[in-house]
């Protein structure tokens, strides 16, 4: 197994120091020009800072601490949990591990696999369970909880192709909230209806999306409502041209079909603290 993914978490770890201590310093440098009475707009220019560091700084009587380390969601992340089933059963062999999640699914990197390999083999070999490593903490599909983002990709992700650790983080999520049950299931039709070309079933699902508990989905479908001659066409794979707004209606049609290759908007405002609310409750 290659050095690579050691190097990079020293990498990750030296920068962040370096940026701490540059930190560090530049907090010494406001302080002792403030306390030797210099005005806003001079440690301004001399320092080459804007005064709003200055004023977040100038009355810190102790060094500004460094921020903890916040580990971001990862494309590996809906296939963690298989890989620890595996690791467990006794298999170590990381590009059959690879393989096996590209068969799954996984679109990305060999490295980012290799990388959470070796931590498991760094964790066995000080004796400790995979459940050490922070990627495979236990609690979620992923070891944390999701983004909206996450969720959002697996709403659209045809069913055949979820884990079945997924299916059942979305199925405690729905059950959780009757919003987001309506999001997911109506997400997955309009998804489906759009990639199968079945257009003549567009007026009952707006009609549906309109009374759901979900506000996304209902704001979603008065939109399409607006432009709904070039919706129509991009649900049934045709082409509108218009003369005047014909650039709204197309680029209308064309984020429609966009849903055919699995894209989808993350939940935002009112949907996002929803869901914020729900993947702390599974």
């Amino acid at each position: 197994m290659p050095n690579r993914p050691r190097n990079h978490d020293r990498k990750i770890e030296e920068a962040a120091r370096k940026r701490h201590e540059q930190l560090v310093r530049q907090w010494e440098d406001i302080r002792r020009l403030y306390l030797a009475g210099a005005d806003l707009r001079h440690i301004c220019r001399e320092l080459g800072i804007s005064a709003r560091t200055v004023y977040r700084y100038k009355n810190l009587t102790e060094p500004p601490p460094r921020r903890g380390h916040e580990r971001r969601a990862s494309v590996l992340d809906p296939y963690v949990p298989y890989l620890v089933e595996q690791w467990n059963e006794g298999c170590r062999n990381g590009k059959r591990l690879y393989r096996e999640i590209r068969e799954r699914g996984y679109q990305n990197s060999e490295e980012t696999c290799a990388r959470f390999v070796a931590q498991l083999r760094r964790a066995e070999a000080k004796g400790k369970p995979p459940s050490s490593v922070p990627r495979a903490r236990r609690g979620s599909i992923a070891g944390l909880s999701p983004t909206s983002k996450n969720v959002a990709a697996l709403f659209v992700r045809r069913r055949e192709k979820l884990s079945e650790e997924q299916k059942a983080y979305l199925g405690r999520l729905c059950a959780s909230d009757e919003a987001l049950a309506d999001a997911h299931r109506l997400t997955r039709d309009f998804a489906k209806m759009v990639r199968d070309l079945e257009g003549g079933k567009l007026d009952g699902w707006l009609e549906e999306a309109g009374t759901c508990a979900a506000p996304a989905m209902r704001n979603f479908a008065a939109g399409l409502k607006n432009d709904l001659a070039a919706v129509r066409a991009g649900a049934c794979g045709g082409v509108v041209q218009r003369t005047g707004g014909g650039v709204r209606a197309q680029a209308q049609a064309a984020q429609t079909a966009g849903l055919r290759e699995g894209g989808f908007r993350p939940a935002q405002g009112e949907d996002a603290g929803r869901l914020k609310t729900a993947r702390s409750a599974v």
